[in-house]
């Protein structure tokens, strides 16, 4: 697979490096760079559709896996890589994250794989779990955001629909809230995956009777005010003795590492901590665990294919199944030879767990880390493969109806298919180049979803514009040769009815 050449050629360069817990750290720009410069020509050969994004061509700049625009030379989204056709267009627009890039941030595609926003983060901070949710009666747009390492560190982010910051969200009590999860409440609270470093007897897992433990922590946070309104830890619930992590090392040893919280309509949570391979229903006034799925003190036994390892993501549906994805990979450690997305059956009375479907990717994909699987109507599922960029639509029967990737060594955090609409409050974006026959201008608006044509004005200055063509809208960046040799242009967005939502500021070609 192209990755796996990828993957091989930046390990020479020595641009990765693996850390207990997480499947990469953010690589450094400065030699990531100078590999994939060097690889670049090598990512596009002998590639099916390379460097194609919904039909559309792309260019690919130096690094590789990214390209740019003329009239937003800021952003360098990923290249995006589509195979078949989303045959569900309904369903809504792509949310996801880029993480390795060259630019980290939240990402919305169209179910054409094409780019609609993109927010590439400052300073080295990376985005995840970035999602539509519903807070204060209006939907918004969600994401954590921070900053990566064996210990990621940040914050919860809620956007209207202007991408407008409404709400930042902070763990309380001397907490640190990393990046698996960030749930508003109908309650309109949040649910937020947290830890502290604490001194530990490490002794029953190998390690020093003084030692340092990640005790993984769920806060349920008052968005409007702060107040950190409930709080559990997975130290003195979960024996360390039932982590898959292995022997400690020098660093604070990571037994637990939760990575999802689901508030289910009983108000009890159901939590997935990968590490110990389970997936646990909490009581929320007693905090005590009243079920485990897997790891080794399982209340269920599994039936034939129901079982998992270094799972993420486990969501109870709305008929009483469970889904997560089995990643069947983890920090040194591979037992399955490509990850699946799990559709399972609890009975309560046998105790006994029944694979109902496994989805698995073709070609066959193993995700160390990272991951989810998000049910749709007809009981088709999309999944989100982790650090494996790929996201795959199924059928209820499990044929694989269309799929989208990243180039490695970016990596998506998880990937959602939801309905959104925006309209930013910034001006569209606009370039004009001279051409033989006149002017090439481009124009685009990131985040927008509301332009269904482009209308170009041209004048001898800023002030005497006057329209000189109209485009119907193409791709992100729409390009609109045009015969005008004027020295003054502006693009203005159109609706579908033909009104003006927006007008860029003048450009000099």
């Amino acid at each position: 697979m192209r990755s796996d050449r990828y993957l091989l050629s930046l390990r020479v360069f020595g641009v990765i490096s693996v850390w207990q817990g997480h499947a990469f750290r953010a690589l450094e720009h400065r030699f990531l760079r100078l590999a994939s410069v060097a690889l670049a020509a090598l990512l596009l050969i002998g590639t099916p559709g390379a460097a194609r994004a919904g039909g559309a061509r792309v260019s690919a700049d130096g690094n590789g896996f990214t390209h740019g625009f003329h009239s937003a030379p800021s952003l360098q989204p990923p290249i995006v890589f589509v195979s078949g056709r989303d045959p569900d267009p309904q369903y809504g627009d792509i949310f996801t994250d880029a993480q390795n890039s060259i630019q980290a941030g939240p990402v919305i595609l169209n179910p054409e794989g094409q780019l609609v926003w993109f927010d590439p983060l400052p300073d080295g901070r990376f985005a995840s779990d970035v999602t539509v949710q519903s807070y204060q009666g209006q939907s918004v747009l969600t994401y954590w955001q921070g900053y990566g390492g064996a210990l990621p560190a940040g914050e919860g982010v809620i956007l209207n629909h202007s991408y407008q910051t409404v709400a930042v969200v902070h763990p309380g009590s001397g907490y640190v809230a990393d990046n698996h999860e960030f749930t508003i409440t109908p309650q309109g609270t949040a649910l937020i995956s947290a830890y502290q470093i604490i001194p530990a007897n490490l002794s029953s897992v190998g390690g020093p009777r003084q030692g340092k433990l990640i005790d993984s922590t769920i806060q349920e946070i008052d968005i409007a005010t702060g107040e950190v309104l409930w709080q559990w830890q997975a130290y003195g619930h979960v024996p360390l003795s039932d982590s898959y992590a292995g022997k400690p090392g020098t660093g604070p040893y990571d037994a637990f590492h939760l990575d999802s919280i689901q508030q289910l309509p009983d108000g009890n949570l159901l939590v997935s901590a990968r590490h110990t391979w389970t997936v646990y229903e909490i009581n929320k006034q007693t905090g005590a665990i009243l079920w485990e799925l897997g790891g080794k003190h399982s209340s269920f036994k599994f039936g034939p294919g129901a079982h998992f390892e270094w799972q993420h993501d486990a969501r109870m549906q709305p008929d009483s199944t469970i889904t997560l994805l089995d990643n069947g990979a983890g920090p040194g450690s591979q037992h399955e030879r490509q990850s699946r997305a799990l559709r399972l059956r609890l009975d309560f009375k046998t105790h006994r767990a029944t694979l109902i479907k496994a989805y698995t990717n073709d070609p066959s994909l193993l995700s160390s880390s990272q991951g989810n699987i998000q049910t749709l109507p007809d009981r088709k599922v999309f999944v989100g493969w982790g650090t494996v960029p790929n996201f795959t639509e199924f059928s209820a029967s499990g044929r694989q109806l269309f799929s989208i990737s990243f180039h490695s060594p970016l990596q998506a955090y998880r990937a959602f298919r939801l309905n959104w609409w925006g309209q930013p409050t910034a001006s569209p974006d606009i370039a004009a180049a001279a051409t033989r026959q006149g002017t090439d201008v481009y124009a685009s608006w990131n985040g927008d979803t509301e332009v269904h044509a482009w209308r170009v004005l041209a004048g001898a200055s800023p002030t005497g514009l006057k329209p000189v063509g109209r485009f119907a809208k193409a791709n992100f960046e729409t390009k609109m040769p045009v015969h005008s040799t004027q020295p003054y242009f502006a693009v203005q967005a159109l609706g579908g009815r033909g009104q003006v939502l927006g007008t860029s500021a003048d450009a000099k070609r």
